[in-house]
């Protein structure tokens, strides 16, 4: 006996734009976009959220930035940093070699970011005595 495709499908649908769930939060989670509910206020702004979630992550950003920055230490410095993205990316200030270096001058930079706004820094400066340049003539 064939089954029925529609057993397997979402079984509820919003009446506002035609999505379809078959987990019954999702779906009202998803109507407060219509609605413009939202229930979940925050305590210390005027911000309010649909689901309580959005609350959790948003409250965090209210947190002393002190304590955000003790959660990921460099164990080189004891620098402290909000995400472990941001001390991945401080990591490479304690390697031996600086590998980017500036053939415009004598910098050099362990980071591809520093030595890219670096090299912004030497064309800005560049763009401006074009400009002062052309004032005088």
């Amino acid at each position: 006996m064939p089954k029925d495709a529609s057993a397997d499908s979402p079984r509820l649908m919003c009446e506002f734009c035609g999505y379809r769930t078959s987990i019954h939060w999702n779906l009202k989670i998803h109507r407060r976009r219509h609605t413009g509910e939202k229930p979940f206020s925050c305590d210390r702004c005027q911000a309010s959220f649909a689901a309580r979630y959005q609350l959790t992550t948003h409250l965090e950003r209210h947190q002393d930035i002190g304590e955000r920055r003790r959660r990921h230490i460099c164990t080189d410095c004891n620098l402290g940093f909000s995400s472990s993205r941001a001390l991945y990316h401080h990591r490479p200030l304690h390697e031996d070699g600086k590998r980017y270096k500036c053939s415009q001058c004598d910098k050099s930079f362990a980071q591809a970011a520093g030595y890219a706004q670096h090299k912004r820094w030497h064309r800005q400066k560049r763009q401006r005595a074009t400009e002062i340049k052309k004032n005088v003539v």
